[in-house]
């Protein structure tokens, strides 16, 4: 704990907005085909990429923006079929699922922090008494973000923020994590109910992108945006339809209305593929 608590306050002094621009700046600037070609062997072994299903372009990966954004090859996932399933919205670790509370979302074992700053808006009602589920995407998963449920976007919320790590010894010593960082929320009405998806921000993810609205993305002066679109401009997804894009890895947080699905029994720790079903719609 004493030693978890000395990385906190590290990690606390050091310039993360600072640190993450230079990282996204970076990773813009072409890279020599050969050298290019090392470094991607390189970190996939380090952080076990599977490049066999990964789409390469033609010409190639150019930056390493274009490497961590890769896109699949068809039919390397398979959208749970069932139309009441609920699917993962990503490749990621189960970190944590279950009630909210009132106003409360489990963060880690005996640490807990509030719907209502993780969603400053009037939309966080909607999700009181609801449920949620934790997702952490590691540097090496596929970092595209898809819907976990058919239905209508009605808006999005950019939320500027901290860029903390959201490393294991963050999650569990800094209380709030996740309401404290920047966040890119997308909200999404369904026959069943709302649900929202939480993208968090983290230190070197160097943008949030939205895939339905090319108003919004991650610059160096942010400020605090909501917007609900009108009735006949909301955007229609299927399950498993690409909503946003990470650089890097980071955390998901869904959130959905009370009584409108129920989990499937998952471990905690255990790792999900974008698509595969984690849960049920209820009738």
């Amino acid at each position: 704990m004493e030693n978890n608590s000395f990385k906190i306050m590290i990690h606390k002094m050091l310039p993360k907005g600072f640190i993450s621009r230079v990282f996204g700046y970076t990773s813009l600037i072409p890279i020599p085909e050969k050298l290019m070609e090392k470094i991607i062997l390189w970190y996939s072994a380090k952080y076990g990429v599977n490049l066999e299903e990964a789409h390469i372009p033609a010409e190639g990966f150019k930056t390493l923006n274009k490497f961590f954004t890769r896109t699949l090859k068809p039919g390397a996932r398979i959208i749970d079929p069932d139309r009441l399933s609920v699917v993962a919205t990503t490749d990621s670790r189960v970190d944590m699922y279950g009630d909210i509370t009132d106003d409360s979302i489990l963060q880690a074992k005996g640490v807990d922090y509030s719907l209502r700053e993780l969603v400053p808006s009037i939309e966080a009602e909607k999700f009181i008494n609801g449920k949620f589920i934790t997702l952490y995407l590691s540097p090496g998963d596929y970092h595209r973000i898809h819907t976990p449920v058919s239905g209508r976007i009605t808006g999005f919320f950019n939320i500027p923020g901290k860029l903390f790590t959201v490393q294991e010894f963050m999650v569990k010593g800094l209380k709030g994590l996740f309401a404290i960082n920047e966040r890119l929320i997308t909200y999404i009405e369904t026959d069943y109910g709302a649900v929202a998806v939480c993208k968090i921000g983290a230190i070197n993810v160097g943008k949030i992108s939205l895939s339905y609205d090319n108003s919004v993305t991650n610059k160096i002066f942010r400020s605090k945006n909501e917007h609900i679109y009108d009735e006949d401009k909301k955007p229609v997804v299927e399950k498993g339809d690409e909503i946003g894009i990470f650089n890097l890895g980071s955390t998901v947080i869904i959130l959905f209305e009370k009584g409108m699905m129920e989990f499937s029994e998952l471990k905690f720790g255990q790792k999900v593929k974008m698509g595969e079903r984690i849960g049920t719609l209820l009738r």
